[in-house]
C-alpha cells in the first residue's frame, strides 16, 4: 500500500464529486473556480511530520522509591513509565515552583500537574476544602480528565484495598444545580472546571 497513491485517489475522487454538482453560467467565474480547483486550492498537499520520540527515565515507582514523588503514587500511576520532561517538571512542582511543559500531544502533560498536585495533598492529608483547581476551556476536556481521575482512584484501590484519599469533582453547567450545591457546600479538594464557571 502506498499512503501516496491512496491520497491522490481520495483527491481525485473529492474533486469528481465537487466539480459533478458545479454548474456556473458567467464564463469568467465559471474559468476562475476551474482554476483554483485546478490547483487544487480546496485540497492541501500531504502533511509530513515526525512523530517525537521522548526519552523514558523510569517507572513511577522507581522515582518514588527515590523520595521525589509521594509513595503512595506508585498505587495511583501504577505500572506508568515516565518520560524526562515529566520528571524536571515533578522535582518543581513537588518542592513548591513552578513550571511550564510544553511537548507535543502524547507526551503526559496533564500527569506532570496532576502529580504534582497528587504529591502535595498526599504530603498533606489535613488540607481543608478546594486546594486545586484545574481549569479547561472545554467541558469534553473535563469530562475526559475527570474520567482520568476515576482511573486513577481505582488504580490505586486495586492496589491498596483503601478508599482513594483525593476528593475531586468537576463543576460545569453540565451537572444539575443540586450536584453543583452539593461541591459547594461540600467541596472537592481538586475542583475541575471552566472559566465560565469559576467566575460563577
Amino acid at each position: 500500500m502506498n499512503v501516496f497513491d491512496i491520497h491522490r485517489q481520495v483527491v481525485g475522487d473529492y474533486a469528481s464529486y465537487i466539480q459533478s454538482f458545479i454548474n456556473i453560467s458567467d464564463p469568467g467565474i465559471r474559468a476562475k473556480v476551474h482554476q483554483d480547483l485546478g490547483e487544487g486550492k480546496l485540497w492541501p498537499d500531504p502533511l509530513l511530520q515526525f512523530n517525537p520520540a521522548y526519552e523514558i527515565v523510569g517507572k513511577v515507582d522507581d522515582i518514588a522509591k527515590q523520595g521525589l514523588l509521594h509513595a503512595d503514587l506508585a498505587d495511583v500511576f501504577k505500572g506508568y513509565s515516565l518520560y524526562r520532561h515529566q520528571v524536571a517538571a515533578f522535582r518543581l512542582g513537588t518542592t513548591g515552583k513552578d513550571f511550564i511543559v510544553t511537548s507535543g500531544t502524547g507526551s503526559g502533560k496533564s500527569l506532570t500537574y496532576i502529580g504534582s498536585i497528587f504529591h502535595h495533598l498526599l504530603a498533606n492529608p489535613d488540607a481543608a476544602g478546594v486546594t486545586a483547581i484545574v481549569v479547561y476551556p472545554m467541558n469534553a476536556l473535563i469530562n475526559s480528565q475527570t474520567n482520568e481521575f476515576k482511573r486513577y482512584k481505582a488504580n490505586y484501590e486495586a492496589a491498596t484495598g483503601k478508599d482513594f484519599p483525593i476528593s475531586f469533582g468537576q463543576y460545569t453547567g453540565q451537572e444539575d444545580e443540586s450536584q453543583r450545591l452539593k461541591m459547594r457546600q461540600s467541596p472537592p479538594k481538586v475542583l475541575l472546571t471552566n472559566f465560565m464557571m469559576l467566575e460563577l
